[in-house]
Parts: C-alpha cells; sequence; structure tokens
C-alpha cells in the first residue's frame, strides 16, 4: 500500500571485486603524518587567546574552590547549630 522512498546513496558505492588486493599494494608506504603547529608557535601567533585561556581558568578554578569553602563553612555552621539544638532538647527533658 505504502512504499517508503529511500534517497539514493551518494556515498556507498558497491564493487564487483572478488580476487584478493595485489600484495605490492598492500606493502605501500604509509602516508605521512601531518605536521602539527606546537604550543609555542600557537603562543606566538596569538598570545590573547593564550592569556583570555590562562585568566579563564583561574577565574573557574578560584570559583570552584570557593564553592567547596563556602559549603563546608555552611555544613559546620549546620552542625554547631544541630549540637546546640540537640543538648538544649535532652536539658528540657531532664527536667
Amino acid at each position: 500500500m505504502f512504499k517508503p522512498k529511500y534517497p539514493t546513496p551518494d556515498t556507498y558505492v558497491p564493487t564487483a571485486h572478488t580476487h584478493a588486493p595485489n600484495p605490492a599494494e598492500r606493502s605501500a608506504p604509509p602516508a605521512p603524518a601531518p605536521t602539527r603547529s606546537g604550543v609555542l608557535d600557537l603562543v606566538r601567533s596569538n598570545p590573547a587567546a593564550v592569556v583570555t585561556g590562562v585568566v579563564v581558568t583561574g577565574v573557574v578554578l578560584t570559583s570552584m574552590l570557593l564553592a567547596v569553602a563556602i559549603t563546608g563553612l555552611a555544613l559546620s555552621i549546620s552542625g554547631v547549630v544541630l549540637l546546640v539544638l540537640v543538648r538544649m532538647l535532652r536539658q528540657e527533658f531532664r527536667r
């Protein structure tokens, strides 16, 4: 009734090769690796991006450390308050 219409493949081309590849083709030398520019080349070409990256990294680390410190402070204050409340309740029950 309804037949789907599939798009024609544009990347796969079926081949009719049924024989083994030639041994000479297998022993071809590998392609040379592309040369990569080093970190120093990046710094020389765009120093503003490097400075921005360092500043952003420092800001993120500082904010994480502050979040941990504030959380620790809040937990310690909560612990002291709970301890005082428990001691007050114990004194009430002793009366």
